[in-house]
């Protein structure tokens, strides 16, 4: 028998207006929305054995989604030390614990963006199997880097299961996007250049477009997407040229690269989260080196997001969560900072619902529509008056995953 939800005095922000509409009323049958609309009295008495549940005018909105975590981060000082000692297994335990957090602030959906000992995959599998209750995850296995590259950061001799796979040449970077995409990958995550938390110059290029058009081709082939680490200018061109899908923080972004991404029609995810390394850095431990480096990086970074804005470039919501002082379950914090930097509260809410499902060619989520699955968040108050209530953890009153509750404070008139 059917199982039947239906919301009704709600606020609505569906992810596809401009505006949010009150009295809606949204019913759900099993996993998915069969109605999303108009208060209608007929509708509810035609629904039998339904459960209803009254929200009084609270918002009801899309799922989030956050296209890029780090599961087997923690947000502390210095990765390195989780990095060598934890082995894999013990890093899915933890990697668990922080996905629900994310789950619980609203987010119903992550994207993992490099995770040592494939640890995402397997939590995918275990959230898919119902053996935990967790967001979906979009995995992407381990990120593609060269010799000596971001995410390749410990010397020789010292064996440690990181977050990347070691390649150099276009029929390496072939074979280490098959060998993702065989463990059940469903993103190929690569790094165009350096990094913050990686020795050397972040701005410098590394894999070439020839290496991450190979890794693009094979990613596409399986109707699978793609991700580039780029906030060097050189790299960020790379990127696009190649045919990456979405381009991860962007700092050095310039006329010439927004103009690719309009061509290209490809999405920057700013991961504007990642700058509470310098927040709280110094004084938390965070290593000189890094921190020097994402203080050069902040310097370009929110004006040419803003230049990438005015532009018309898409902006998907992404957080880096896992990176030091940037936690897992304040994903939300990113849509403060894009509302910072020009979009309008609607727009940084689609970031995270409707154009991040977009970028991740996850066409049944994001939106709340009739047909689409029910990934649903309860919010006291209207995040289009003050975005910063998605960080407030009692504001999240529930959380629907495929019409499942899976988080729930008291609803309350």
């Amino acid at each position: 028998m059917a199982h039947v939800l239906i919301f009704k005095n709600a606020t609505l922000i569906d992810g596809i207006g401009s505006t949010a509409q009150k009295d809606a009323l949204v019913i759900v049958e099993n996993e998915r929305i069969t109605y999303a609309g108009m208060y209608d009295e007929t509708l509810i008495q035609q629904a039998r054995e339904a459960e209803i549940v009254d929200l009084h005018g609270m918002t009801l909105m899309p799922g989030m989604i956050d296209t890029h975590v780090h599961l087997c981060m923690a947000g502390e000082a210095s990765t390195f030390t989780a990095m060598v000692m934890d082995t894999p297994a013990f890093a899915a335990i933890k990697g668990v614990e922080r996905a629900k957090r994310s789950l619980a602030a609203g987010f119903t959906t992550l994207r993992t963006m490099g995770e040592k000992g494939h640890i995402d995959i397997a939590i995918k599998k275990a959230v898919e199997e119902g053996i935990i209750v967790g967001p979906r995850i979009f995995a992407s296995g381990k990120a593609l880097t060269i010799t000596g590259g971001h995410g390749d950061m410990f010397p020789p001799g010292v064996n440690v299961d990181g977050i990347g796979v070691v390649l150099d040449g276009v029929d390496e970077a072939r074979r280490a996007a098959r060998e993702q995409l065989k463990l059940g990958a469903d993103n190929i995550k690569m790094m165009a250049t350096g990094g913050g938390m990686s020795p050397g110059p972040g701005t410098v290029a590394q894999l070439t477009i020839d290496e991450m058009k190979a890794a693009v081709e094979e990613a596409v082939k399986f109707e699978k997407v793609t991700a580039a680490h780029a906030i060097g200018v050189d790299g960020i061109h790379n990127a696009l040229n190649a045919g990456v899908r979405t381009i991860e923080h962007g700092t050095f972004l310039d006329e010439a690269g927004i103009e690719l991404f309009l061509e290209k029609k490809a999405y920057l995810v700013p991961t504007l989260a990642a700058f509470k390394t310098i927040k709280y850095g110094r004084a938390g431990g965070v290593p000189e080196h890094h921190i020097k480096k994402v203080e050069y990086y902040q310097t370009a970074h929110e004006a040419n997001l803003q230049k990438a804005i005015a532009a018309g470039v898409k902006i998907v919501a992404g957080t880096d969560a896992g990176t030091p002082f940037n936690y897992h379950g304040e994903n939300a914090y990113e849509l403060e900072c894009l509302v910072r930097n020009g979009l309008s509260e609607m727009d940084a809410i689609k970031s995270a619902t409707q154009l991040a499902a977009e970028a991740l060619q996850l066409s049944d989520l994001g939106v709340i529509a009739a047909g689409k699955i029910a990934d649903l968040v309860v919010v006291d108050g209207n995040p289009l008056h003050d975005i910063r209530l998605l960080q407030e953890k009692r504001r999240i009153k529930q959380v629907y995953k495929g019409g499942q509750l899976v988080h729930n404070s008291p609803v309350t008139g």
